[in-house]
């Protein structure tokens, strides 16, 4: 006696079995419960469509396949604990090592001798940190040749092992160093995603597993986070019964093994009953999802129709549990959780941010060498090259700064215990994934680009460069949000839920008198007091990381900062390498008119025949005597915002999708032209006017209805930006200058012009100006008089308003216009993204009035 098979014989595996069984069937009753309330959720979310958000802009490649082959090399193996052997090791997409007995072997496609899932697994390099944690598990032993290999025998100089729990340890040994390093980080990246993977699936089976083991622990007092939750559902299962199985092995099996291979011999042993564990759980654990599946499908008819009864069902349940659990968690919260929050998440926060900061520096660096190596389009097969080995980038550095994890939350170990394993982890692989998309986004950036043969690649690849940094930057903002959230309620709930259980765990069963028995499958009073308890902490947590980001700690940044839409900058912009063509056109790059919003409409043909009159007077009123150039007007009025007037030229056919033909006039006009006199226009060319019975039709030198209208809305929209329409008067100073006032008393209505202005915030006050305050400062001091007429002019010649007494007549009608409370920064700049043709239009038009 004293091999694995004579110590595990039939009696002990008949106790393995139905120590399992009895434990398993305890936890089945829990999973068939939470199996209903997931599918419910399920439904739930499907009746009201609700659908997971993608919050990142990178672009995102699709799963590779599971027989992709990701790393082959040929390593010294240690195999049967007894010589070194060549083996050809592969890992593939579904990160499962391979043990092959050659290349040859593998390229035959011959089946591996071994397949090695390192789940829970711990990587050493020296001998001597190894062999500390294998007397840790096992202290009844110190002899380290019965079955490790000796430093001394190892064909090669850096060696790695392998530590796994419940199983048998696996040896390897390279010749070189990168080639142990290389071998490391394929071995950390199967382990990472063995423990993740699955945990991470948002599916039914995998809700239900994990709400199901976590009341299963709560119920045997076991409230604090898990550090062996990692792997499939079976693993962990497996890992739950096998700890409560090792006492009861250890004292059977111990006194019967022999001093020569006793730690092997007590190894095989153990991995044999974690393996037939294994075997077993996976057959019950099919059987019972599969009972679930059959169970829900008869109740999914009744879910669907009576899913609103079943919702307020549970509401009136949660406002009766809030009511007596409220202000106990709450006071808990407030004296023994919120003071640690901003410790606990600087923590935290401090090595995550320095791995994500480490894995920035690390693309831009990748990016730049090639923005600096390629140039030249014609490169293409290089720039292939270089691309695949940036995704191929080594981060071991940044996993090293998450590594730190562990001794920043020791130090709050006292008053949370809480493993960081899996913390690590999962953080480890949200670095990688945002590093693959980094690389996966940049290399569709640069294909564009070379697909266009018209632009230059050079600027080309620098913007893409730019382009993808800003989008790793809000990505890693909000990857982190999200993982520091979830830490801290990992970390502080279970210290709620356990301080408050012996006051209300006898009092929950109570509470089932408040569900109906039709829904008494769909509503568990457990789960809606913890929903209770986490709505509770959620609060502070938020609290918490908002104020964090909104110090900017780390680059954390705030959804404010951020004024754009998921979809504008996950779209290819302009600027970008898909569309760096400039248009011959530069009235093309404007923006449309903010009147479009709001329904106006005008003739194109009417808008370009305003323009050429008022192009005319310009170009008449320069052959006056007296004019006066550089006049200035920007001190006199406020800023002013596009206007647009509604005719009808037969028919109006088209908006103003492109503001080439809106006339603007802004308070930046440094200098206007010369105001002079016009040439007659003919009565046959202007367009025909829309009457409207709004507007008024009093004297012009009053302020009209509009006006009233517009100021009175002001009063009760903080946000309507009323047009004002103003009359003016033109006079010539001593010094000659044109300046502008309000017409004199008695004049008549008909012979001034009219200024229409839109109010913008004051830049210098800001505030929006009245229109008493314009009219204040229309009607100052300085006279406006006409030129005079030289004396060679005919008796009979227009007077030099007759022209802006046409434009007069062209306003219809005065719109109210409010602007949309997108930021301050929109409204200011609405002036700067004029072209040039814009300004000479608006200084006609000044010039003009």
């Amino acid at each position: 006696m004293g091999s694995a098979s004579s110590l595990l014989d039939e009696n002990r595996a008949n106790y393995l079995k139905g120590h399992v069984d009895a434990r398993f069937n305890e936890f089945s009753t829990i999973y068939k419960k939470q199996y209903f309330l997931a599918f419910l959720s399920q439904v739930q979310d499907e009746l009201q469509h609700h659908k997971e958000q993608h919050t990142q802009l990178l672009k995102q490649k699709n799963p590779l396949e599971s027989g992709r082959v990701l790393y082959e090399e040929n390593v010294m193996f240690f195999e049967d604990g007894k010589r070194w052997k060549h083996r050809f090791m592969v890992m593939r997409a579904n990160y499962i090592l391979e043990c092959h007995k050659s290349y040859k072997a593998f390229i035959k496609g011959y089946p591996p001798l071994l397949r090695v899932v390192p789940t829970g697994g711990t990587v050493f390099t020296s001998e001597q940190k190894y062999m500390e944690i294998l007397d840790q598990c096992c202290s009844f032993t110190n002899v380290k040749g019965d079955f490790v290999p000796l430093e001394e025998s190892m064909p090669g100089q850096w060696p790695v092992y392998l530590r796994l729990p419940y199983r048998m340890d696996h040896y390897f040994c390279l010749y070189k160093e990168d080639q142990q390093k290389e071998f490391i980080s394929i071995l950390s990246d199967c382990i990472r995603h063995q423990n993740q993977d699955f945990l991470k699936k948002n599916t039914c089976e995998v809700k239900t597993f994990l709400k199901a083991l976590q009341f299963y622990r709560q119920k045997k007092g076991q409230y604090e986070s898990w550090d062996m939750l990692i792997g499939s559902d079976v693993r962990v299962l497996a890992n739950l019964f096998m700890g409560d199985l090792m006492p009861y092995l250890e004292t059977e099996l111990l006194p019967f093994l022999k001093t020569r291979n006793r730690r092997r011999i007590w190894f095989m042993t153990m991995e044999a009953a974690y393996f037939r564990m294994n075997k077993h759980l996976m057959e019950r654990l099919n059987t019972l999802k599969e009972e679930c599946k059959d169970m829900v499908k008869e109740k999914e008819v009744f879910m669907r129709s009576d899913m609103d009864q079943i919702i307020s069902s549970r509401a009136f349940l949660e406002g009766k549990l809030k009511a007596m659990v409220a202000e106990p968690a709450t006071k808990y919260c407030a004296e023994h959780v919120q003071p640690y929050l901003p410790a606990v998440l600087e923590e935290v926060m401090v090595p995550i941010s320095v791995s994500f900061t480490e894995a920035r520096q690390l693309s831009e660096g990748k990016m730049q060498q090639l923005c600096e190596d390629f140039q030249d389009r014609d490169q293409r097969e290089e720039l292939q090259q270089a691309l695949f080995k940036m995704s191929m980038a080594n981060l071991q550095s940044c996993y090293e700064k998450v590594s730190e994890l562990s001794d920043h939350i020791q130090e709050l170990q006292q008053s949370f215990n809480y493993p960081v394993k899996g913390l690590q982890n999962s953080t480890e692989i949200d670095i990688k994934q945002l590093m693959e998309n980094v690389e996966y986004t940049y290399e569709l950036l640069l294909r564009k680009a070379l697909e266009d043969t018209s632009i230059n690649f050079g600027m080309a690849i620098q913007k893409a460069s730019s382009r993808v940094l800003k989008q790793f930057d809000y990505d890693s903002s909000t990857v982190r949000k999200k993982i520091f959230r979830d830490a801290l309620i990992s970390i502080t709930l279970p210290s709620i839920k356990k301080h408050l259980a012996p006051s209300f765990k006898e009092e929950l069963p109570k509470f089932e008198q408040h569900i109906f028995a039709d829904y008494s499958n769909f509503i568990n009073v457990e789960n809606v007091y913890e929903d209770v308890l986490q709505q509770i902490l959620e609060k502070e947590v938020l609290l918490v990381v908002n104020e964090a980001a909104s110090k900017k700690k780390y680059n954390l940044l705030t959804e404010s900062r951020y004024n754009f839409s998921l979809s504008s900058l996950s779209s290819t912009p302009p600027n970008s390498p898909g569309c760096l063509k400039s248009s011959s056109n530069p009235s093309t790059a404007l923006p449309p008119s903010p009147l479009l919003s709001h329904g106006l409409k005008a003739s194109r043909t009417f808008t370009s025949e305003l323009e050429q009159e008022m192009k005319g007077v310009g170009q008449s009123s320069l052959k006056s005597e007296d004019a006066q150039p550089n006049t200035t007007l920007s001190q006199d009025l406020p800023k002013f915002a596009p206007v647009t007037v509604k005719a009808d030229v037969g028919q109006n056919k088209t908006l103003l999708d492109e503001c080439v033909d809106v006339v603007f006039v802004t308070a930046d006009e440094k200098t206007t032209k010369q105001t002079a006199t016009s040439t007659n226009t003919s009565a046959e060319t202007r367009p025909k006017l829309i009457t409207d019975a709004s507007v008024s039709s009093g004297p012009i030198g009053k302020v009209t209805e509009a006006l009233q209208r517009a100021a009175t809305s002001r009063s009760t929209e903080a946000n309507v930006h009323p047009a004002v329409i103003s009359p003016v008067h033109v006079t010539s100073s001593s010094g000659g200058e044109a300046e502008l006032t309000a017409p004199p008393a008695g004049e008549k209505d008909n012979i001034w012009p009219i200024a229409v202005c839109l109010p913008i915030e004051n830049a210098a006050g800001n505030k929006i100006e009245d229109a008493d305050d314009i009219i204040k400062k229309l009607s100052g001091s300085q006279q406006i008089i006409s030129p005079e007429r030289s004396s060679s002019e005919p008796v009979e010649e227009a007077t030099p308003l007759d022209c802006v007494q046409e434009i007069r007549d062209l306003v219809v009608e005065v719109t109210e216009i409010e602007i949309p409370q997108s930021s301050k920064d929109n409204e200011e700049n609405i002036p700067k993204m004029l072209s040039k043709d814009h300004e000479e239009n608006v200084e006609t038009f000044v010039s003009v009035v």
